[in-house]
């Protein structure tokens, strides 16, 4: 009894501390709250559309959906230029490039990466449904949360947290510390979740009222204590422990080897654990645009539809505006009109041209024009796509290194986690074993077009030879080509099982 006690005094002191960081957390981020609030509004689908005034009408607030359509772009955009679904957008490397060329490394590595891909996109996994949400949330808000669960016995789970229920803290070096969930639980689930554990009132009410709602909140964040060989929970480097807001009361602890988490950003902000969005750089043009539209939308209605002038005298002055009525005393003595209608001097032509400016530096915050540039119709040389996709490479390296450094390193070594639990990694070559590390190249299109320049360059070197060779035969053994096959083999990630190594290459010829 004494034993319980104690770890109930414990439990709440664990409790008390989780709430006092999750006060600071929300501290922080309560800053950023009424701007991510509008920017959804003019950039999502789900801000407030169903919100209705006093007299029972859906209220709408807006009137431009420049922001909207650009969003869409940028998310298809980033996916496929980040993680296109259609190729492989990584690899798994020794960190010892001596092995590299292993043939029994080289053949582990590539099975093990198919492992993952095979994991990733399947059919219950969520992956890429889920990759759609977190790039809109980037461009919103300038950070997503994603989490990587382990659904015992169906394999990786994949989800996109939503922002309003996630809070950040990043430690001194920029890398993800904590984060605390706030979610809802119905009695019954809690009850089945966490069993006895969970208040009197949750268990009176998954008899009563099993659908009623309750908050929890989940805290993952790094340990103080922890013990990197101990087989318990102390060799856990993440502590994770269920709260039940409404008591302050731990309803369960556990850990992780590795963060389920990963909270990536467009561009960091010196200082913050959050980021910068497209949204928020257009925040100030997309509410121009839209008091834009409503006004041009306004004049648009009176330069139709205008008020009509009238002196007192006319009888029939209800019937004004209607096709094909007669109206007695439309004309006055003298054969005028009793009637005109008002005129507007303002020049549409002018506002819509200051429309199109705004328009288009939302739709450049959000990369559109960079987006666009390769899928012109115009004809293009080699050399110009060429000069474009170098152009584009050096204007997204920024994001396109941050996302994958913050989102998908932390994916990948989580997914590899889980994978080795359930055994599916087991037979490592003893090579790699001692050597402890693997590494993770990305080969996404965005990082493809770094590279392009390298190949590119082999294989007009390779052109240049062969007109050389007409004249000169032995020029041609200036250059390995072996080596350049399978350089040129490596970045079109034509794997081991149709490229030879030099090993079998050599056996051959022998």
């Amino acid at each position: 009894m004494h034993h319980f006690q104690h770890e109930n005094d414990n439990n709440s002191v664990c409790a008390e501390s989780i709430l006092k960081k999750l006060a600071v957390m929300k501290n922080e981020r309560a800053k950023w709250e009424p701007m991510w609030d509008k920017a959804a509004e003019l950039c999502a689908a789900n801000a407030e559309l169903f919100t209705t005034d006093n007299r029972g009408r859906v209220k709408q607030n807006v009137f431009d959906t420049t922001a909207r359509n650009a969003l869409s772009c940028f998310a298809a955009s980033m996916k496929s230029v980040i993680v296109p679904t259609t190729s492989r957008w990584h690899r798994l490397r020794p960190t010892n490039a001596k092995l590299d060329k292993h043939p029994e490394v080289k053949k582990y590595l590539d099975r093990a990466t198919d492992i993952l891909f095979r994991a990733r996109y399947a059919a219950n996994s969520n992956f890429a449904s889920e990759t759609d949400v977190l790039f809109n949330q980037l461009g919103i808000y300038g950070h997503a949360i994603w989490m990587v669960d382990d659904d015992i016995g169906k394999g990786i789970v994949y989800r996109a947290i939503p922002v309003k229920e996630a809070y950040i803290k990043r430690n001194d070096r920029g890398q993800l510390a904590a984060v605390f969930r706030e979610y809802q639980l119905s009695a019954a689930e809690a009850v089945k979740q966490f069993g006895n554990n969970v208040s009197d009132e949750i268990k009176q009410a998954a008899e009563n009222n099993p659908e009623r709602e309750f908050k929890f909140l989940h805290a993952v964040y790094e340990r103080d204590d922890y013990v990197p060989d101990k087989k318990d929970f102390n060799g856990m480097k993440y502590a994770s422990v269920h709260l039940e807001l409404n008591r302050k009361r731990v309803v369960k602890k556990s850990g992780y080897r590795t963060c389920p988490y990963m909270a990536p950003r467009f561009l960091g902000i010196a200082g913050s654990s959050y980021g910068d969005s497209p949204a928020m750089q257009a925040f100030y043009d997309m509410l121009t645009a839209n008091e834009m539209a409503k006004t041009i939308l306004r004049t648009g209605q009176l330069q139709a539809n205008p008020p009509i002038l009238t002196n007192m005298g006319l009888i029939d002055s209800q019937k004004l505006g209607s096709a094909g009525a007669v109206i007695r005393g439309g004309l006055d003595n003298q054969g005028k009109p009793a009637a005109v209608s008002m005129q507007y001097g303002n020049n549409l032509a002018i506002t819509a041209e200051m429309q199109r400016e705004v328009r288009s530096a939302i739709e450049r915050a959000f990369l559109v024009p960079l987006f666009q540039s390769l899928t012109q119709s115009k004809q293009m040389t080699a050399t110009e796509v060429e000069k474009r996709e170098t152009e584009k490479s050096m204007l997204l390296a920024p994001m396109c290194e941050r996302i994958a450094a913050e989102w998908l390193t932390g994916n990948i070594e989580r997914e590899l986690d889980i994978l080795s639990q359930y055994g599916a990694l087991d037979d490592v070559p003893d090579v790699l074993m001692y050597d402890n590390a693997i590494a993770i190249s990305f080969e996404s299109p965005a990082i493809h077009m770094q590279q392009s320049a390298a190949v590119n360059g082999l294989l007009k070197t390779l052109e240049s030879a062969s007109l050389m060779a007409q004249v000169k035969p032995e020029v041609l053994e200036v250059i390995d080509m072996e080596n350049a096959l399978r350089k040129v083999a490596d970045y079109y990630g034509v794997g081991t099982d149709v490229v030879r190594t030099a090993e079998d290459v050599k056996a051959l010829k022998e």
